[in-house]
Formats: structure tokens, C-alpha cells, sequence
């Protein structure tokens, strides 16, 4: 069987060595069959006289769910689908005589693998093995290439309902900003431009840009060009609407391998930059009205003060002749309320000049103590007049004399004291001086009563002036609301924070913190003292760094250590921590391992590999670094040893723990020697009966050791500290339980809970968040809801317990 219309190959007779191979005359049946199964057409031969299947290839088997041995020699009415079976008729083979092919069709056809789209073609050849006319009718698959056109069309729809719904307008254009290959319609409207003016291309838009801003312009496209973003706002000149104001923003992408092009948003500005240009203009408004407040307090101010002084000066007088009892009654209430007046006076005058920036400080050396004391002296009467007890507490680490405005200090304290005393009928108001904890050394002050309470709403407007905290005409107490603005003022003067904490019958703590300044001539400050950076290298005393994330265990770790008479500095996460490093030389560094971003580990590597260019650390890499986790797991221990660390400590610490591992690391240790005696024993804690079941009595006495006269409070502080961890930690065990067991986020809650409880005695609760840690590290989620219910409710036990430590311990 030969192919068809094949003719032989005229024979090559040359016998040199480029002479081709023999070409067969014919090809086989076999063979045909194996080239039309490879074409990636399907293909049907067909009997134009008896519209018989001669002959199908494996593509058209594919296509119309057909097998060869069932169509082979049988009808195309038999074999075909009807609408197919149609199209192979011999009238219609008659018209394709002579070699003509029929137009290509479409058509949808039913087959076992579902409704199929075809593209069809018909012709007819001479085939020389049949001697007489077959018809030839070739298949392809028109449904990919369907479904990429409808891709395309939606892609297209959709990128053109964004481009038409965002206010900005989008165009693609070439680096030369010669044409146009894209543009949404609003590019029309921003511009003024009609259809025809985008044959001109972007440069159009150069034309409608305002002669002085085409330098700016033209200098951004030239950086443009070099591969750089620009981003700029210009004015251009609409046809209808005037001035408007625009910002363009282009960038320059590659596309493809040789091409480039440039993106462009270009968007209406013009309202966003009145708005922003009327509120520049009433903020220069506002800020001329106040200056002339100011101006006119401060003017007021003076005005009033000539007469008040005259009063004043004539009523001590006047106290100073003989006077009946009725007489000196009457002239020791003009006295008083004249003396009012005057400190409001004072008030108003300080608080203009701070409000107009002239409120200058005056430092100087004083005694902090002989401050609170005098103040404690000169307020006790009055507080005891109301049945009141007044406290003072003064830590023992604060320095004898300190460099500041004594006199704005004692301001701020006896408004925050007259303000005790004023809204507190029965209990006590207490004056509390000492160091806060921190990157820096800080004096906090806080002055806390057992009074009415403030509401939460109230909160907010304490500091600001002429606002009462309470605005009814049936307040009970009288004020103008100056003497906490002007608090507030003097405070942030002099570089501090004031704030406020207070619940409606629980009382009221106001407090505010200020930088540590120690007079170069004090003397009497204990080297257990914290000092700011930059002054660590200046004392004997071994300095120490601890890298902790915890709240609570930051307290514990450097009251421990302050009590045993080392320098200690805390940063509050592992980074922090390195730039310490970089910026001072420590003896000695607690590291905790499981810390938000970089834990300790990675911190280690760091510190390890020595000073780089990210790194330059002032502390030898070789110092000794020990590990603090509350991972107590078999093998902890060994496996940080082997990544580098020099030691390793459990959570909750040990006093004693602490002071072995200080022994082995550091030459000399503050504690045992003569100048460091040990700590004082506590004192006899309250009843804690109702604290008893929930928090560890022995854990409870340590922390009460490190504090032992309670000066400084420490374990009010712990508490407060684990309170707001649970306030910052509650919601991130909520968010991962609604995530589906975020195993990853309920780690590191228990985690962090584990230590704290622990170091608080919470000790069924620190090993509940133990368990937890554990199913979680090996992502096991069986049991697991049932353990952070129990958890929860452990955790308000422990809220509970810890509360009413808090009430009896005040």
C-alpha cells in the first residue's frame, strides 16, 4: 500500500560519499498508522462513495470517545455522531473535488468524556493504494484555548472595573514617554483631554503642567529614566476647572527580557490639599490664640498679684495687734482664703508661662530626703486635722542629694498631697519616693490614698486646665482645675511622665517619674544604686546584665541582685540587650532563652562571633553569659551549655541559687563580703489565709526578703507587673484559640505565664501552663482545650489571691 499521490524518489546514482541514503517507495500500513497516531490533530479518513471509516488516529480516538475496532469499515451514521455523520455525507465530499478544502467550522459535539468543542476542517485526496478519491477530515480541541480566551476577557474585565472604580488614574507608557500602551478612562477626566489628544502620548501632559512647576517635573522624569521612583506633587492647568492640584507617581519596570516600561498613578489631590492647607491656617490660628492667653494670663496674673500681696501683708498684720476671739476669727479666714487665691494665682501664672515655653528651670543641688520630710512635716497637721494618717516612705537606694529644681518638685508633690488630702474622708494618704526600674535610672514618686476614688471617665481630663474632675454644680469640693495641669507641665519640664490610676471606693495612686540626676558632691549612695548608661565602667562594683521579657521576673532578678551589691541594667529583649553590650562593658549577663523575636540563642551567636560592623560590643565576647529559662527539661540544661552558654539558672529563681552561680563566675561577690552583709530578715507578713490556697507561702517570704522593710515596695510592684502581663497575655490566648490552636501563640503564653506564676508561689498555675508548653511544643491539640479552661479559671483564682494580698498588704 502506498501513501497517497506519493511518487518515488528518483534514485541517486553517485557513489561518493554524500551520496543519500535509499528512500523506501512506499511506506506500510504499519507505519502510516504509527506517523498519524503522532500528529496532534485527530484525523478520519472516509469512503466518499459509501461514507464508510476507513481509517482513525489515536487523537481523534480522544477526542470523540471512540475505539478504533468499533468504527473501523462501519457507516459514519453508524459510527458518528449525527451532527459529525452530517458533515461526512458524500454529497457533501462531492464539492471538495479536485483537492479543495471546506472552511474550518465549529462544532460542539456530545461524547463520553462530556460536551466537547471542535474545530473541523474537510478535504479530499487521491489515494493511489484505492484508486479512487478519500475524504480526510481533521479535528482539533477548541476548549483550552476557549478557556484561556474567557481567562483573558475576565482578567481584562476585571482590571478595567478596578482601574474605572479607583480614584486614581493608571497608564503604562515607555521610558521616552512617546506613547501610550495603557490607560484608564479617568486619566481623560483628571487632565481635561479628549480621545484624540492620547495620540499624542503622555507628553501631553507636560503641556498641562504649570510653567513653574516643569523644572520639578522634568528633573523627576530624568531621575526616572536612570531606574529611580518619583513621586511628586504638581499643579496643572485643566481646561474647564481651573488649577487643580495632582500627584504623580511612576516607577520604572522591566518587561520581558529586553524591554522596559514605565507604570504611572496619577491622582486628583486638589481637595486633600485644601484641607490640609485650612488646617494649617486654623493651626496657626490656634496656636496665635493661645499665645495670647498666655499672654493674657500672664499680664492678669501680675495685675492681681500687687493687690494680693497688699492683702496678705495687711491681714498678717492686722494678726499681729490685739484682736477679740470673733476678731481674729474673721481675720484668720481672710488670711486663709487670701492665701487660696494666691497659690491660684500661681497656678494660673505658671501655667501660662509653661503653656508660652518661658517656664524656665532652676537646677541646683538639694537633699531629697530633707524635701519629702520637710513637705511630710509642713502637710501632717491638715491631714491629721481630718483624721487622717499621713505616710512617708523613702527607699533606702535613693542618694542623700541629687541636681534639680527642688522648688518645682516640691510644687508638684504638694499638689498632688493637696489633692489627697482633699477628696479623702478617713484612712490615710501616703507619700512613696524610690527607684523605677528601667534602660535609665528613674526617681518615681507616688502619692496614693484610700479616698472616694475617681470614675474612668474622669481619668482623662485630671491634667488638663480648667477641668474639674467632677463638673456638677453639686461637687462637694471647689477647684479650678489648675493645680494637676500645672502638675502635669512641671513634670514633662523637668524630662517626666505623670499619670493617674484610680477606681471608684478603692482609692486613687497618682505618680510620676523623673530622671535620676545624683550631685557630683553626694555622698551615702549604695553602690546597689542602678545607674544610666555611660556610667557602669565608673564604679568598682561588678555591673550586670540582664536580658529578660518578663515584667515580673525583671523586678525579682534586679532586686535580688541590688540587695547583693551589683550594678544591674535591664533590657527588655534580645536585641535591646546586644545594643547594651555595644555600649557598655558588663561583667556578667543573665540571658533569658524564649524571648519575642530573637531569642536568647541567636543573641549568644551574636555576642560570641565578637565586634562587627551590626555589632560593635565595648563587652568582651568572652564574658561569661548565663542562660535563665523556665525550661527545666532533662537535657536543657547540657544542650545550652554546648551552644555556648557559660552557666544556666531555672526559673523561679533561688536567692541562694543565684548567689552559687555568682560565686563561680565572678572574682568576688559583693554579698559575702563585709560592705554587702546580708539582707534583713522580712517581717512577719500579714494574714494571707485567703491567699494561702492559690499562692506558696515560701515563695511569697522570698520576695518579702529581697524588700525587707518594704520600702520599696517590691512586691506590690511583682504584682502589678504580673497584672498587666495577664492584661497583655489573656487577649493573645483568645486570639490563638480562635485561630484554630495556634499552637505556636499558646507556647509562648504559657511560656511566659510558667515563670512569672512561679515566681509569684502560683505554683499550680505555673505547672497547668508547664503541661500546656509541653502539648504545644509537640504539637499535640488532644486534651488540650480542657487544659487552657482549666488555666483560665486557675488564672482568676490567682487574680483573686493576689488581689487580696494587695488589700491587706496596704
Amino acid at each position: 500500500m502506498t501513501a497517497p499521490d506519493q511518487q518515488p524518489p528518483a534514485s541517486d546514482t553517485s557513489e561518493g560519499p554524500e551520496a543519500l541514503p535509499q528512500l523506501p517507495a512506499s511506506l506500510s500500513l504499519a507505519d502510516l498508522q504509527l506517523l498519524a497516531d503522532q500528529l496532534p490533530l485527530g484525523q478520519l479518513l472516509i469512503d466518499t462513495a459509501q461514507a464508510r471509516v476507513l481509517h482513525l488516529n489515536r487523537e481523534a480516538e480522544r477526542l470523540l470517545g471512540l475505539r478504533r475496532p468499533q468504527v473501523l469499515g462501519r457507516t459514519v451514521a453508524q459510527a458518528l455522531e449525527p451532527a459529525l455523520a452530517a458533515l461526512c455525507q458524500p454529497a457533501r465530499w462531492l464539492a471538495l473535488a479536485h483537492g479543495r478544502r471546506s472552511a474550518r467550522e465549529e462544532l460542539t459535539l456530545a461524547t463520553p468524556a462530556g460536551n466537547r468543542n471542535l474545530l473541523l476542517q474537510r478535504s479530499v485526496l487521491a489515494w493511489s493504494g484505492l484508486r479512487k478519491p478519500v475524504g480526510m477530515l481533521t479535528l482539533s480541541d477548541l476548549g483550552p484555548k476557549r478557556q484561556l480566551e474567557r481567562a483573558l476577557r475576565e482578567s481584562d474585565t476585571r482590571f478595567r472595573e478596578v482601574t474605572d472604580a479607583v480614584r486614581e488614574c493608571l497608564f503604562v507608557t515607555t521610558p521616552e514617554w512617546d506613547r501610550l500602551h495603557f490607560a484608564s478612562p479617568l486619566l481623560l477626566d483628571t487632565l481635561g483631554l479628549n480621545s484624540l489628544d492620547l495620540r499624542q502620548g503622555p507628553q501631553l501632559i507636560r503641556e498641562r503642567i504649570h510653567p513653574d512647576d516643569r523644572a520639578l517635573y522634568d528633573r523627576r522624569l530624568l531621575a526616572q529614566a536612570q531606574g529611580e521612583p518619583s513621586d511628586l506633587v504638581l499643579r496643572v492647568q485643566h481646561p474647564s476647572r481651573g488649577l487643580r492640584w495632582v500627584r504623580l507617581r511612576t516607577r520604572l519596570q522591566a518587561h520581558g527580557q529586553s524591554e522596559s516600561l514605565v507604570y504611572a498613578i496619577l491622582a486628583d489631590v486638589t481637595e486633600e490639599h485644601e484641607r490640609h492647607r485650612e488646617l494649617q491656617r486654623a493651626r496657626d490660628a490656634a496656636e496665635t490664640a493661645s499665645r495670647a492667653k498666655s499672654a493674657f494670663m500672664t499680664t492678669m496674673s501680675h495685675e492681681l498679684r500687687t493687690p494680693m500681696n497688699g492683702m496678705l501683708g495687711m491681714t498678717e498684720l492686722l494678726l499681729g495687734t490685739r484682736l477679740d476671739g470673733l476678731q481674729r476669727h474673721y481675720a484668720e479666714t481672710a488670711y486663709r482664703s487670701a492665701e487660696g487665691l494666691n497659690k491660684l494665682l500661681d497656678n494660673v501664672l505658671d501655667f501660662a508661662r509653661a503653656s508660652a515655653g518661658q517656664l524656665a528651670l532652676q537646677a541646683e543641688e538639694f537633699e531629697l530626703t530633707a524635701l519629702a520630710e520637710r513637705l511630710h512635716a509642713q502637710l501632717r497637721p491638715r491631714a491629721e486635722a481630718k483624721g487622717l494618717h499621713l505616710d512617708l516612705r523613702l527607699s533606702a537606694l535613693l542618694p542623700e542629694r541629687a541636681h534639680g529644681d527642688a522648688e518645682r518638685l516640691q510644687q508638684v508633690l504638694q499638689a498632688l498631697l493637696d489633692n489627697a488630702i482633699k477628696f479623702t474622708h478617713q484612712g490615710r494618704v501616703a507619700l512613696n519616693i524610690g527607684l523605677q526600674g528601667g534602660t535609665v535610672q528613674r526617681l518615681l514618686f507616688e502619692v496614693v490614698d484610700s479616698g472616694e476614688g475617681i470614675p474612668g471617665d474622669a481619668l482623662p481630663k485630671l491634667f488638663k486646665a480648667f477641668t474639674p474632675g467632677d463638673s456638677s454644680l453639686s461637687r462637694p469640693h471647689g477647684g479650678a482645675g489648675m493645680g494637676l495641669a500645672t502638675a502635669r507641665q512641671l513634670v514633662e519640664l523637668m524630662g517626666g511622665e505623670i499619670g493617674a490610676e484610680s477606681q471608684p471606693g478603692h482609692g486613687s495612686r497618682f505618680f510620676f517619674s523623673l530622671p535620676l540626676h545624683v550631685a557630683e558632691s553626694a555622698t551615702g549612695v549604695t553602690e546597689s544604686t542602678a545607674t544610666q548608661p555611660g556610667a557602669l565602667g565608673d564604679s568598682p562594683a561588678h555591673a550586670i546584665l540582664v536580658v529578660e521579657d518578663n515584667a515580673v521576673n525583671q523586678e525579682v532578678l534586679r532586686e535580688m541582685l541590688l540587695q547583693l551589691g551589683y550594678r544591674v541594667d535591664v533590657r527588655a529583649d534580645a536585641l535591646l540587650g546586644l545594643q547594651a553590650l555595644c555600649e557598655e562593658r558588663y561583667d556578667l549577663v543573665l540571658m533569658d532563652i524564649h524571648m519575642p523575636g530573637m531569642d536568647g540563642m541567636e543573641a549568644l551567636s551574636w555576642f560570641r562571633k565578637g565586634p562587627s560592623e551590626r555589632f560593635p560590643f565595648r563587652t568582651p565576647p568572652g564574658t561569661p553569659v548565663v542562660a535563665v529559662t523556665a525550661n527545666a527539661l532533662d537535657g536543657d540544661e547540657r544542650r545550652l551549655l554546648q551552644h555556648g552558654f557559660d552557666d544556666y539558672l531555672s526559673k523561679p529563681l533561688r536567692r541562694n541559687q543565684l548567689l552559687d552561680m555568682l560565686k563561680r563566675r565572678l572574682p568576688a561577690v559583693p554579698g559575702d563580703s563585709p560592705e554587702h552583709p546580708a539582707m534583713a530578715t522580712a517581717p512577719n507578713p500579714p494574714n494571707e489565709t485567703g491567699a494561702s490556697a492559690q499562692l506558696d507561702a515560701q515563695a511569697l517570704a522570698r520576695l518579702r526578703e529581697l524588700d525587707p522593710s518594704g520600702n520599696n515596695q517590691l512586691l506590690k510592684r511583682v504584682i502589678q507587673a504580673y497584672m498587666k502581663s495577664l492584661e497583655r497575655l489573656l487577649p493573645e490566648l483568645a486570639q490563638a484559640r480562635a485561630a484554630g490552636l495556634d499552637l505556636g501563640g499558646i507556647r509562648h503564653v504559657a511560656h511566659t505565664l510558667k515563670s512569672s506564676s512561679a515566681s509569684l508561689g502560683a505554683l499550680a498555675l505555673a505547672q497547668r501552663c508547664a503541661e500546656i508548653e509541653a502539648l504545644a511544643r509537640t504539637g499535640q491539640t488532644e486534651g488540650l482545650e480542657g487544659l487552657l479552661d482549666a488555666m483560665l479559671a486557675e488564672i482568676e483564682a490567682v487574680r483573686s489571691a493576689l488581689d487580696q494580698l494587695l488589700t491587706t498588704a496596704s
